[in-house]
């Protein structure tokens, strides 16, 4: 959308700051984390190629993230710019002077004319729509006003409940997995089915918590996605598959090779997935605990009213149908502008008129018209203010803490790397109580190296998540704006009037009468919509949904008054109204004076009384006159 300059702004004002400046401070962190990775590539160059490319590598790579993170979070504080177009239409805008931005947000808009006009007449909201999916419809079974939300706020509950549902569905799996196996149902496998098992929920719920932080991205907010459970009853599938398929390989291992397995997986997997397991659960419990008082306090805001206000009456006016309409789209509307921008058309009034045999006809014409949207600023309490800086603050911390095990991850990976170098140089006529050692020294980095791995992928995707979900609450902006559809029938006839018509009149006015006999029928609503901004050039052109209709009785009150008005001041018979036209006709009417047949002069003066009697004689002679012709 275009940026649409004018001294006459809309009032709307940064909404990131706060968020841009925690951003900054952030980046500025991982920035520094990343120099002092470069900082000892110079020495480790003397003494190890391998250690120092890989400290050269991690420190661009964090010199990187740092920059964009910086580099976001200053963008956030700079001006933010709003023109007089913004936000986006409901629908697709016919207004002639709006063609180009119309083009621009033509695949934003969230609703069609025939949908508004459908959620008028009926008094119902479209944006209210059923939600899909098991899991989904839990949700909304849980927090019924949810429902009343936007789609990125049910989005995000959504994403939440869907991740506490995996969370809490693997644990079961693990359970009966964690059955079976001690269980004897699968033999001696039972021992080594546990670390296996917990470093695949693990895996599984890593992969969950990422999955969920990808599905809050800015694109995938646009509409309400479902939420099945198909993915949790595979789940429970895989956890019975799972044992039994373990169980059957190892019963087919011999006897040395079994033992060696599970002291290999006994030192490499089992305390480390349970570590990384309380950790995972620990930030799903903060991310939604910080989200939950977010979500409650912008709930208890919903007000899903869907009232509107009507008018429906016959008129019976003396006026031509289209000066009706013309009046109404250029006169009654055009005064109802904010900050004079040009009002959204969504569906344009065109009238039709049919015409019919001796100056009969019908005509019907339609209008959809939304004014432009007026900021209104959401009040939230204090108490929301304070989480939502809190868990704005939590979320780069976490940024951060992602970075810092990313930069340990690495720098274990690579201790993990010249361990392994050091120990397979010569194999040759090693005991085996030394390849023991070395497997058990294996595994040992081996699992330090894992928690630090699934640490990172844990903290950053719980970074995001918080981050995306709070960054929902900042950039919320609603708009209240009048919404109103008019729907005008009737039919009209035309008769002749005229003026001036004695024998004595200089000046005549003859005039076309139109009689129309209208039906209009108008429905208004005051509407609040919401939106969410962004940074950059389109910071407002995300789909605008309708969260609340409610009646102006007021402003419909004085629409109907206006174009009342104006019917009752239309003129049917034209009269001069210009004051030489006024001297003209009036000079006209003493040429006729002086020159009108008179008889024989006499030498006095006739008397008034003659001069009377004169004129009848004149009158009745030209009656005569007429009835001889006509005879």
């Amino acid at each position: 959308m275009a940026y649409d300059f004018g001294t006459n702004t809309l009032g709307i004002s940064n909404p990131f700051k706060p968020e841009g400046a925690t951003k900054a401070v952030s980046g500025v962190a991982i920035l520094i984390l990343g120099i002092v990775a470069l900082l000892g590539v110079a020495e480790d160059l003397k003494t190890d190629l391998v250690l120092a490319w890989v400290n050269a590598l991690l420190g661009l790579t964090l010199l990187t993230l740092g920059l964009r993170h910086t580099g976001i979070g200053l963008f956030q504080l700079f001006k933010y710019f709003v023109g007089r177009s913004v936000p986006t239409s409901l629908a697709y805008n016919h207004n002639p002077s709006e063609k180009q931005n119309a083009q621009r947000e033509r695949s934003q808009t969230a609703y069609d004319a025939q949908e508004l006009e459908s959620m008028l007449m009926g008094r119902k909201n479209a944006t209210f729509t059923e939600p899909e999916g098991w899991i989904a419809r839990l949700i909304h079974t849980l927090l019924p006003r949810l429902i009343f939300s936007p789609y990125p706020i049910r989005n995000f509950v959504q994403a939440l409940g869907g991740l506490v549902c995996a969370t809490i569905v693997g644990l079961i799996a693990f359970g009966a997995a964690y059955f079976v196996s001690v269980s004897g149902l699968v033999g001696n496998a039972g021992v080594i089915i546990t670390p296996i098992l917990s470093v695949l929920l693990l895996i599984y719920l890593i992969a969950q918590w990422r999955s969920t932080s990808n599905s809050l991205a800015a694109s995938n907010m646009r509409e309400l996605q479902a939420k099945t459970a198909a993915s949790l009853a595979k789940l429970l599938v895989f956890a019975i598959v799972v044992p039994i398929v373990v169980g059957f390989t190892y019963n087919q291992l011999s006897a040395n090779a079994a033992q060696q397995t599970q002291q290999v997986l006994a030192n490499v997997v089992a305390f480390d997935a349970w570590w990384n397991l309380l950790l995972l659960i620990l930030l799903v419990l903060t991310v939604i605990g910080l989200s939950w008082v977010m979500i409650r306090e912008r709930l208890a805001l919903a007000n899903p009213s869907t009232e509107v206000s009507e008018f429906r009456e016959n008129l019976q006016e003396s006026v031509h149908p289209n000066e009706i309409f013309i009046n109404i789209e250029n006169i009654v509307l055009a005064n109802r502008r904010y900050k004079e921008i040009p009002n959204r058309m969504y569906q344009e009034f065109d009238p039709k008129l049919e015409e019919q045999s001796q100056g009969k006809g019908s005509f019907k014409g339609k209008l959809l018209i939304e004014t432009q949207p007026e900021y209104s600023q959401l009040t939230f309490s204090a108490k929301f203010s304070a989480f939502r800086l809190l868990a704005t603050v939590a979320a780069q911390i976490m940024v951060f803490v992602g970075a810092l095990l990313f930069f340990f991850t690495v720098q274990d990976g690579y201790q993990l790397y010249q361990y392994m170098a050091q120990q397979l140089v010569n194999l040759d006529g090693l005991s085996q109580a030394r390849v023991d050692a070395i497997l058990q020294g294996f595994g040992l980095q081996l699992s330090g190296f894992l928690v630090l791995l699934f640490s990172w992928l844990t903290v950053s995707a719980g970074a995001k998540i918080l981050a995306r979900g709070t960054h929902l609450f900042w950039s919320e902006m609603q708009f209240s704006s009048l919404l109103m559809w008019m729907k005008t029938e009737g039919t009209f006839t035309e008769s002749k009037v005229s003026t001036g018509m004695s024998i004595h009149d200089s000046t005549r006015s003859e005039n076309v009468v139109v009689r129309s006999s209208i039906t209009p029928w108008i429905i208004t609503s005051r509407v609040m919509t919401s939106t969410f901004a962004t940074t950059g050039t389109k910071n407002l052109e995300m789909p605008r949904y309708v969260m609340q209709m409610d009646k102006n009785n007021q402003e419909l009150q004085g629409i109907v008054g206006e174009i009342t008005q104006f019917l009752r001041k239309r003129e049917a018979i034209a009269s001069i109204t210009n004051e030489q036209d006024l001297s003209s006709a009036e000079n006209i009417y003493r040429v006729n004076e002086a020159s009108r047949a008179k008889p024989e002069r006499l030498k006095a003066e006739p008397s008034e009384a003659e001069k009377g009697k004169i004129e009848e004689q004149a009158a009745g002679k030209l009656r005569q006159d007429d009835a001889n012709e006509s005879a």
